[in-house]
């Protein structure tokens, strides 16, 4: 097994994405600290900085070093993701993403063109030779299994994170690169049948504010109990994803406002994110609300 894959190997399981705590016109490091500590003791395998959920993509070059310093400080020895934005140049970013302790990295597409984000890839691989990096597949890419084939010519490039829930699609990329790469899925509703097409690791908003749950619906994937992830899924992720695609521009609030109900510091959020009314909060404390109940009657 090679240096980069045999690091792949512990990018599996469950990733979790400390969303930013905007402050003002700055950003609030101890309570991003105090959310990496909620996710790293609740149990996730992994932790992004600097993702779409995030809002990475509003983030200045310093915001950025200074999340991803903070969440690799904060760590506990978890690996650590560092996301390359969009708006940031790749090469540089890559290498201080490494500098600053990052274990791997997760590459936003930029463009459309399939072309042009492979010379993105090798920008970054260039500049972090060795280092694992995820490609975001999400809009405004969408691959072809060749064009997939051909990012795979690129040692660096060792996982793929799906954000289309296209289960068609999905599978027509799985089945060309099959176990070249780690398959992860971004969306927590379609986490049963993603799973059963190869997904091998899973990035749900819950644990951003209950990762206890996020690892108990997993626990019974891995387990071969679909019927009790199915039930699982049901009570919470799929009405809550629900809410989030609601009305544009809430993902993030209703995300945030989820870790409040649940004693987080959230922070703000950025534009262009919209404000939740009082009824979409009072859903989200509603749908928190009966996770915890659930939460402690799996327990016991």
């Amino acid at each position: 097994m090679s240096q980069i894959a045999a690091l792949t190997a512990y990018l599996r399981g469950i990733w979790g994405f400390p969303l930013t705590p905007f402050a003002g016109g700055g950003i609030d490091l101890d309570a991003l600290a105090r959310a990496v500590e909620h996710q790293a003791t609740g149990g996730v395998d992994v932790l992004c900085a600097c993702g779409a959920i995030a809002q990475g993509d509003l983030l200045t070059s310093e915001e950025w070093r200074a999340c991803v310093a903070e969440i690799v400080g904060a760590s506990r020895r978890i690996p650590v993701v560092a996301t390359i934005p969009a708006q940031l140049e790749p090469g540089p970013t890559a290498a201080a993403a490494v500098e600053l302790g990052a274990a791997a990295l997760l590459l936003l597409p930029a463009s459309g063109d399939a072309v042009a984000e492979a010379a993105r890839l090798q920008g970054v691989a260039a500049a972090a030779p060795g280092v694992p990096v995820v490609l975001y597949h999400r809009s405004p890419l969408m691959l072809t299994p060749d064009a997939l084939l051909a990012l795979c010519e690129i040692p660096e490039l060792q996982g793929l994170k799906d954000g289309h829930r296209d289960a068609r699609a999905f599978r027509r990329l799985r089945g060309a690169a099959c176990d070249r790469l780690l398959w992860l899925s971004a969306w927590e509703d379609v986490a049963l049948p993603f799973h059963a097409l190869g997904c091998e690791a899973f990035a749900p908003a819950s644990a951003s504010y209950a990762p206890a749950y996020a690892r108990a619906w997993l626990s019974c994937l891995e387990g071969g109990d679909h019927s009790g992830a199915a039930r699982l899924l049901e009570a919470h992720a799929y009405p809550m994803v629900d809410l989030r695609l609601s009305r544009p521009g809430i993902d993030v609030g209703v995300v945030k406002a989820a870790m409040a109900a649940c004693g987080l510091p959230a922070g703000e959020t950025r534009p262009p994110a919209a404000q939740l009314t009082s009824a979409e909060r009072a859903r989200v404390d509603e749908l928190v609300s009966d996770l915890q109940n659930l939460l402690g009657a799996v327990a016991s």
